[in-house]
């Protein structure tokens, strides 16, 4: 799905589909916890009441993920092929 960045003030904002918003409960005023990964170029929004989004990893989670998967990607390897 494509969305266009608008400018709010300063800062620039796109838009959440209705329907993504409502599956994982973000309510219109609601805060919300938007963390970076400059390393993949993305953005996760969760929801601030949520500790764990349904169907989702946390970003720390990923990032240990990232971190382990490049420090063993070899032996990852090795074992796949067995």
């Amino acid at each position: 799905m494509l969305q266009k960045v608008i400018q709010v003030g300063n800062s620039y904002a796109v838009t959440i589909p209705r329907g993504f918003a409502d599956e994982i409960g973000i309510k219109p005023g609601q805060k919300v916890r938007v963390d970076e990964d400059f390393d993949t170029e993305t953005l996760t929004v969760v929801p601030v009441e949520s500790k764990i989004v349904k169907g989702s990893l946390t970003p720390e989670f990923l990032k240990w993920l990232k971190g382990f998967n490049a420090r063993y990607k070899d032996a990852l390897k090795e074992l796949a092929k067995k």
